[in-house]
């Protein structure tokens, strides 16, 4: 016969324990928001069973065409996000702010794919593609005709997207903050219009990423963001204040022919090849300060037409300002010069 601590240890061990993985709960509703797709994980979910409850791509989908807003944290998405797939309506349908529909006059657009609430991703990881330009029938990725429109706000704070994400043609109506995130394949965001704030602080693009000919009609910030790839900003119009300040550019970099008519900031940025800003306007004061050019650097027909501050930047080659046109009598481009180092050092030899 058992007795004392003997019979305490037996009827301990056959109390049922707690269920496994009970610390990692998935919230599906969030109080007053009945119109909200939601699949929350708790921050403490470790990656096998953040994988185990996996939110379906289709899922997301189908809310989108349902109407409804997006909103997932600390969690997989799996599958492939075609945006494609949501259903077009007429534009005159939709209500779109006297700034985008200035700048759509010249388009004859008649219809456009909307989503009506916030597409909000954080925290969690992507590993399918996210793509506004790709149908599943398709043989080969072009560019389509239509448009996205998100209406609500867009968050993809601290997301990492696995494979490539091609927003082109989206229409930003809301304010679109992707802070921390990475892009680990191609970051495409072609004729794409932010009509508020947009912000990719410390966001790390590791394939090739393309703004070309997209348009911001509020302040934008890629402060120490890192561009791995090549990186196309041609022909982007900066409406407001824009910042590159401590942006890092490993491979070839290309400003040319964009518009600047807020402040623009590169302070601290560093070019590790080549960077063009050739027929760059910059309508409004620019700094360049302790930039680092260790390529080309061609500024050629490049018009500066209020203050420029290229004090103490770094060029590794001769800068090229042919035809530059400036409101001001040059700044200075410092002593980093190699070629004028070279210079000074001569002279002090002679």
């Amino acid at each position: 016969m058992m007795r004392g601590p003997a019979v305490a240890l037996v009827v301990l061990l056959s109390l049922p324990g707690p269920a496994a993985g009970t610390s990692c709960q998935m919230e599906r509703e969030i109080a007053g928001e009945p119109g909200l797709f939601v699949r929350h994980l708790s921050p403490d979910c470790s990656k096998p069973e953040r994988a185990a409850q996996a939110v379906q791509a289709a899922e997301v989908l189908q809310a989108l065409k349902a109407g409804q807003g997006v909103s997932i944290k600390n969690a997989v998405v799996s599958g492939d996000l075609l945006l494609t797939q949501l259903p077009a309506v007429p534009v005159a349908a939709t209500t779109l702010p006297p700034s985008v529909l200035t700048d759509l006059a010249q388009s004859q657009l008649t219809e456009v794919r909307v989503i009506r609430g916030r597409v909000s991703i954080q925290d969690s990881v992507v590993d399918g593609v996210l793509d506004t330009q790709l149908k599943p029938d398709m043989v080969e990725h072009r560019m389509l005709g239509d448009r996205v429109v998100i209406q609500g706000p867009v968050a993809f704070r601290g997301t990492t997207f696995n494979k490539t994400v091609d927003l082109s043609r989206t229409i930003f109506l809301g304010p679109v903050e992707s802070d921390q995130a990475v892009f680990l394949g191609e970051a495409i965001f072609l004729s794409c219009m932010f009509d508020q704030k947009a912000t990719f602080e410390k966001t790390a693009f590791a394939g090739n990423t393309r703004f070309y000919q997209t348009v911001f009609h509020e302040p934008v910030t890629f402060l120490r963001a890192g561009f791995n790839g090549l990186t196309n900003f041609l022909s982007v119009t900066f409406r407001k204040e824009s910042s590159f300040s401590r942006a890092y550019f490993k491979l070839g970099t290309g400003f040319s022919g964009s518009t600047f008519e807020g402040i623009s900031d590169f302070s601290e940025s560093l070019f590790e090849k080549n960077a063009f800003f050739s027929h760059a306007v910059f309508a409004a004061d620019t700094y360049f300060r302790r930039a680092t050019f260790r390529g080309e650097v061609n500024f050629s027909d490049a018009d500066f037409k209020a203050r420029d501050d290229f004090a103490k930047v770094f060029y590794q080659q001769e800068p090229n300002f042919t035809r530059a046109k400036f409101a001001n009598p040059r700044s200075s481009v410092g002593f980093e010069n190699p070629v004028l180092l070279a210079i000074v050092a001569g002279a002090l030899a002679v």
